[in-house]
């Protein structure tokens, strides 16, 4: 069986790891008590939170996924609603309906491909944004390249870009991506299967196939 490689901020003991960049979180202060809802489309929202030790507050959240959800849980969050559709902007579109007349803070990535806050912002949400992380490159050994013929997890737009920073897509390799966002800057390679859900487990469950 060919060597699956999880590339992704966020090791699994049950295949190779392979970290191409790291999350810096952003310095920033924000009264939660003053919002009705919260977006969050990563965990690292909520990491960002702790990191700047924002106290809890009592407001509806909408996340993009289960691994978002149990961070946002862990944090203190009790009204959470989990995204039916764990793709950036399907998510958008699904959550719209709750969000209307209600004061939202989006904590997001310096850097996205999906466009949340605009479909948001363009359907009269009343949105405010925080960029609360953002990615940075590693540059990496070429030892480190997978091997030919090997399984690729990407777990994120900016784990695609950090491995083309530092090695090329041999046509051997067979990529998974955990969502449409993350599949858009793979789309001109072969053998790439897209995750129905934006979990990790199911990706490598999917790699064993």
């Amino acid at each position: 069986m060919s060597e699956i490689y999880l590339i992704s901020h966020t090791p699994d003991e049950s295949v190779k790891n392979l970290k191409v960049c790291e999350i810096e979180f952003c310095k920033f202060s924000v009264d939660l008590s003053k919002f009705e809802a919260l977006v969050i489309t990563s965990k690292n929202s909520i990491k960002a939170l702790k990191f700047n030790q924002i106290p809890l507050a009592n407001l509806e959240v909408f996340s993009i996924g289960e691994g978002t959800t149990k961070e946002a849980l862990n944090f203190g969050f009790k009204g959470i609603y989990t995204a039916k559709n764990s793709h950036g902007n399907e998510f958008a579109y699904e959550i719209l309906p709750f969000l209307k007349n209600k004061k939202t803070l989006f904590l997001k990535a310096k850097k996205t491909v999906s466009d949340v806050a605009g479909i948001l912002a363009t359907n009269g949400i009343n949105l405010t944004l925080v960029v609360a992380y953002e990615n940075t490159f590693l540059d990496l050994d070429s030892s480190l390249k997978p091997p030919l013929k090997s399984t690729l997890i990407f777990t994120s737009p900016s784990n695609v870009e950090g491995f083309l920073r530092n090695f090329s897509i041999d046509e051997s390799y067979k990529l998974i991506a955990i969502g449409n966002a993350t599949a858009k800057l793979l789309e001109k390679y072969q053998n790439l299967t897209i995750s129905k859900t934006q979990n990790i487990k199911e990706c490598i469950k999917l790699a064993k196939i």
